[in-house]
């Protein structure tokens, strides 16, 4: 498939979250088919649900590293939605 910003450039195709998405070598353009977005925000509420799980376990024994992840979770909530949804891409 050709990337529709840059019209003669061939889209490589990139793993994401468990999801293939098209990405442009030339813009660096992410293009997204219909369902993909969701697919990818779906794998990752279930790595932080994951993640939420192992350190209740943790938090007995170390509550500091519980203390940090929920000032991590309380900055990440302040961010806007567009924010969260790009920072998938990293």
């Amino acid at each position: 498939m050709k990337c529709p910003r840059c019209v003669d450039v061939e889209l490589l195709e990139v793993n994401k979250y468990g999801v293939l998405v098209d990405v442009c070598p030339a813009c660096g353009g992410i293009w997204l088919d219909k369902g993909e977005l969701s697919k990818i925000i779906q794998a990752i509420q279930r790595a932080e649900s994951a993640l939420e799980e192992e350190l209740r376990g943790i938090t007995r024994e170390h509550p500091e590293i519980y203390r940090r992840y929920e000032e991590y979770k309380h900055k990440k909530k302040k961010k806007s939605i567009f924010g969260e949804i790009f920072d998938i891409f990293d």
